[in-house]
């Protein structure tokens, strides 16, 4: 396992370890990496029998999996399908690198999962890795294993970005607490150019660095850029600027009003989810640095205006809350810890089967 350094006082009084360098967290992922995958893995190819008229699907490419391997084979057009649809709500990065990888052999299904389940490994190291910046190692493991059977993690091993934006938020954090600015900022890239999403992990992260405007410029300047060049794109081929923006006016989205004073429940079981993140986090906040706050609370609160189905995705895309579950389980026994993560399994069996056989979206 990795080892840390002498604790010390970070900002607003949080206690921050330092990992010693060159020490890296691969070991202390692998078990819960592989035991978690074939979980998952086997709980969406056992539910999608009989669901998918190509085998080779097997669930895994179901919902916005279909649009990215889309994306991939035809790249980005103007027209729209399925009632007002298009790909330009999707961000490039993903689509992309499922192209290159199609380009060795593999269909773009399975490119995707395998992009998918490469993201989810490094994603499971930058959470153990930042995890024992703040707490022991014993909580950082924890983590870990609470963050790959969380109930929505299941999405990691299907064609969906959201190991990649995981992976890319917490190294990018990461980095900029070693003070890596120029590494973090091109890590940062990649978490903007998933999904808009990313733009809240690039706020958050100016709160870590204090808005000291030098080093804001370093690690958001390049991920800006990037995301200029993606609007001269939409421009370039739509005439439209934002037309990753005004294209989701083709989706039916549920926002809290409609959640609250209309029949737009289905967004439910993604609520739940979420407010278990929000209350890991709540739990132990006085302990968790400021910026980590700012990530949970912007990228849980924004899509109760832009969106809730999907919130439930949302909160096994950000770290803090596993990081503080593992802080959480750590003084714990060990009959509680592993009831707990029973109990993850089963849900996400839930969520798979909601998702897979019930046709609702993840």
């Amino acid at each position: 396992m990795t080892t840390t350094g002498a604790p010390t006082v970070g900002p607003a009084g949080v206690e921050h370890r330092t990992p010693a360098r060159g020490a890296a967290p691969w070991i202390a992922v692998i078990v819960p990496f592989v035991v978690s995958r074939l979980v998952s893995g086997g709980l969406i190819a056992v539910l999608a029998q009989g669901r998918s008229t190509t085998p080779a699907f097997a669930g895994f490419a179901k919902w916005d999996g279909g649009w990215y391997t889309l994306i991939a084979r035809a790249g980005y057009w103007r027209g729209s399908i399925a009632g007002g649809e298009t790909p330009w709500p999707f961000f490039p990065l993903y689509p992309w690198l499922i192209r290159a990888v199609h380009a060795l052999g593999p269909s773009p299904e399975l490119a995707g999962v395998l992009i998918s389940h490469v993201a989810c490994f490094v994603a499971l190291a930058g959470l153990y890795r930042i995890t024992t910046r703040r707490f022991p190692e014993r909580a950082a493991t924890l983590a870990v294993w609470t963050c790959a059977l969380f109930p929505a993690a299941f999405v990691w091993s299907m064609v969906y970005p959201s190991a990649l934006i995981f992976a890319a938020c917490v190294w990018a954090f990461d980095l900029v607490e070693d003070r890596r600015d120029v590494a973090a900022g091109v890590v940062l890239i990649a978490a903007v150019m998933v999904r808009p999403n990313g733009f809240l992990c690039a706020v958050a992260i100016a709160f870590a660095l204090r808005w000291s405007w030098r080093r804001v410029a370093i690690v958001c300047g390049p991920s800006a850029l990037a995301f200029v060049a993606w609007c001269w794109y939409n421009h370039h081929r739509t005439g439209d600027w934002l037309r990753f923006l005004h294209a989701k006016n083709g989706w039916s989205e549920i926002d809290l009003v409609d959640f609250v004073l209309r029949d737009r429940k289905i967004a439910f079981p993604h609520v739940l989810v979420a407010l278990a993140a929000v209350a890991a986090v709540v739990i132990v906040w006085r302990r968790l640095p400021r910026a980590w706050l700012v990530l949970t609370g912007i990228y849980l609160a924004v899509p109760l205006v832009t969106g809730m189905v999907g919130l439930g995705r949302y909160a096994g895309e950000v770290f803090p809350p596993f990081a503080a579950a593992g802080e959480i389980l750590r003084t714990r026994s060990r009959t509680v810890v592993i009831g707990f993560l029973v109990v993850c399994v089963a849900v996400q069996a839930v969520c798979v089967a909601w998702t897979i056989r019930w046709d609702y979206l993840p």
